[in-house]
């Protein structure tokens, strides 16, 4: 199915962002353990079974109860890092003063007023990824803005409104290679790690919107240096409706680039939502016309080949068929590129129970090795004009239980769009995560005291906040006369002050920026820790650039030691990297062509590409490139005339 363009303002469609950034602080939110991840063995697993708890307004969250029901046994991984906070055995410490004020800080850059006392709140998890069933999180900021530019926006100047400011416990991280259907395993090394929550208005009126206000404040915590670097250690999620739709969450989306196609296969998944309710209407079915009623239609299968159904009659499962009055043709209508209003329920089905889906009356019934006895025997279930079935296969409990959660979709269909969180993969297709929560699991934390928030320091805070970040943009774009997008991607990566302190030295601004924006990338991406990498390194590998002790060619090597090894001398790194000759090129030069004659005679000067790769590592960045390629060019034209000379 082709991606349609869609007119925004007809469909009434508006977004709103949550941005979660990890803060980088030495502890934890509620503990003194350290905030950073681990690569070593766990020393213990601890298991552990979830109940949900009342609201504080005595309400159950119904997707709390949908998530007890899943019936999942969580397993925690344990490290010598971690202490018995992050094991809900003990309660928590007074909260991380540097983490409260750093948060403070972001709000301040994001113009939020700051709360005079705070408190802290418990906000219900069942997923396990919290062992306490519950995430600690408090208000700090609220009533903020940031404004968009014309460069992403529609508007020149358009006020995105910032609604709330929270910090909060991060979760464990799930351990996927380890989890099943029924047993999760999660690591405690992330728990607790303070996080910012930034939650913005629902006034983003089109895709670039949405991508614009994503940049600015991912670039704005980006460049306060408060935040930690990495995949991972910044989440987004987008919030997504259109006038006749409801709000949906779409969670996972980490690549801004992926942004516009999420929210476009979203409308067009709400739109075949609103269409199937419209249908429903013209065929004047409602919700009372579709009561659970579940078949056991085992029999029809007692002499399949359908080798799903054989193996389920092996385990003594069975085979259950729920008649859905009006569906028929309803429930294979796509929705997004292979996904289908079928695909939605089986989704749910797999979500609440272990069943691995569900089979529906509009697929191709072949695809499951029924003959055609037992489709014909099927096909007598819809008789009645307009009728689907769905069928699931299983111990009649689960099986049960599955068509129960099929037949809530069903008549929620009859609203249209359903509020739920949905999961983005990496080509923008959403699949149903969970419903979304409400506000009975939210409750203040009785184990912790409220908290004064210290004006003077927010006054202090509010004296030295950094420049404005737009401000900051043109004006470095504008002293070094680069463009205002490299501009851009120093501030993000937090390396504008280092690019700073390298120009005022003197070093060349190309090398300076290739170095600062592709080799340290490119080495992280090799696996090169560059944190271990200081401005300091940077200086002594300028300065030694400058004063011909290494030629340009040499940084990445440089930079790879440094990186892998930061207890290194910068000097003796360096010191292996010195210029070599002229006199020594040639001598390299001609010992490579010599000793690939074949090569030369076979393709003549299209061999040079593949000798000065050859050439390249040999010197591993002693002289400069130009130099090998001029030096190369010239032995090798010499090497092919007397090649020619020689045939003659």
């Amino acid at each position: 199915m082709v991606k349609k363009a869609f007119d925004y303002k007809k469909l009434g469609f508006k977004a709103g962002i949550e941005i979660h950034a990890q803060l980088s602080t030495k502890k934890k939110l509620f503990c003194h353990c350290p905030a950073s991840l681990t690569n070593e063995e766990a020393q213990a697993v601890v298991q552990r079974r979830f109940r949900p708890v009342l609201g504080e307004m005595g309400k159950y969250d119904p997707a709390l109860l949908i998530e007890f029901e899943k019936g999942h046994t969580i397993f925690y991984e344990v490290f010598d890092s971690i202490c018995t906070y992050e094991l809900d055995e003990t309660p928590p410490f007074p909260i991380n003063t540097e983490a409260l004020y750093d948060g403070i800080k972001l709000a301040r850059m994001v113009n939020c007023q700051i709360v005079t006392e705070t408190n802290v709140c418990r906000k219900n998890y069942l997923d396990g990824s919290v062992t306490s069933g519950f995430q600690r999180t408090a208000l700090i900021g609220y009533d903020g803005y940031i404004s968009l530019k014309k460069e992403f926006s529609s508007l020149e100047g358009k006020k995105l409104p910032i609604t709330w400011i929270y910090i909060e416990e991060d979760a464990a991280r799930k351990d996927n290679e380890r989890s099943g259907d029924k047993e999760i395993f999660f690591k405690l090394d992330r728990l607790g790690i303070p996080l910012i929550e930034i939650v913005t208005d629902h006034n983003l009126y089109s895709p670039t919107e949405v991508v614009s206000a994503a940049r600015s404040l991912g670039m704005l915590i980006k460049s306060s240096g408060l935040a930690r670097k990495g995949l991972g250690t910044i989440r987004q999620d987008i919030n997504v409706s259109i006038s006749k739709g409801d709000r949906v969450e779409l969670k996972g989306i980490q690549l801004l680039k992926l942004i516009p196609d999420a929210i476009d296969l979203e409308i067009q998944r709400q739109l075949g939502l609103i269409s199937i309710q419209e249908e429903l209407q013209k065929r004047n079915i409602h919700p009372k016309d579709i009561p659970l009623q579940i078949l056991n239609i085992t029999e029809i299968f007692f002499k399949t080949s359908s080798k799903i159904v054989q193996s389920a009659l092996k385990r003594k499962e069975e085979v259950f068929l729920f008649p859905i009055t009006g569906f028929k043709g309803l429930l294979g209508r796509e929705l997004q590129p292979n996904k289908r209003f079928g695909t939605e329920l089986s989704e749910r089905v797999k979500s609440f129970t272990d069943l691995k889906g569900i089979i529906h009356s509009d697929e191709d019934l072949t695809r499951y090795n029924f003959s055609v006895s037992e489709i014909h025997e099927l096909s007598e279930f819809c008789r009645e004009d307009n009728l689907a079935y769905v069928i699931a296969i299983g111990k009649k409990d689960k099986a049960h239980k599955a068509l129960n959660f099929v037949h809530e979709r069903i008549i929620a269909a009859f609203q249209g769009v359903h509020p739920e969180t949905r999961h983005v993969d990496e080509e923008g297709i959403s699949t149903f995560t969970r419903d979304l929560h409400g506000r009975s699991r939210l409750y203040p934390d009785t184990d912790l005291l409220p908290i004064v928030v210290d004006s003077d320091r927010v006054k202090e805070i509010d004296k030295n906040l950094p420049p404005n970040l737009w401000d900051k943009i043109q004006q470095l774009s504008k002293e070094y006369s680069i463009s205002r997008k490299l501009a851009e991607n120093l501030i993000y990566d937090n390396k504008d002050q280092i690019f700073v302190e390298l120009m005022q030295k003197g070093a060349p601004i190309k090398v300076v920026v290739t170095t600062l924006t592709q080799t340290l990338t490119t080495i992280s991406r090799e696996g090169v820790d560059i944190d271990n990498i200081t401005k300091f390194h940077l200086i002594d590998i300028f300065e030694a650039l400058k004063s011909k002790q290494i030629a340009k060619e040499a940084i990445p090597e440089i930079l790879v030691q440094l990186g892998t090894d930061p207890t290194k001398s910068t000097a003796k790194i360096i010191s292996k990297f010195g210029y070599l000759s002229l006199k020594e090129l040639d001598e390299l030069i001609i010992t490579v062509l010599q000793r690939t004659q074949n090569l030369i005679k076979e393709r003549k000067m299209d061999a040079f590409s593949p000798l000065m790769g050859i050439i390249m590592k040999e010197v591993r960045g002693k002289i400069d490139g130009k130099i090998i390629s001029e030096r190369l060019r010239k032995y090798l034209e010499e090497q092919i005339s007397q090649n020619v000379r020689g045939e003659n």
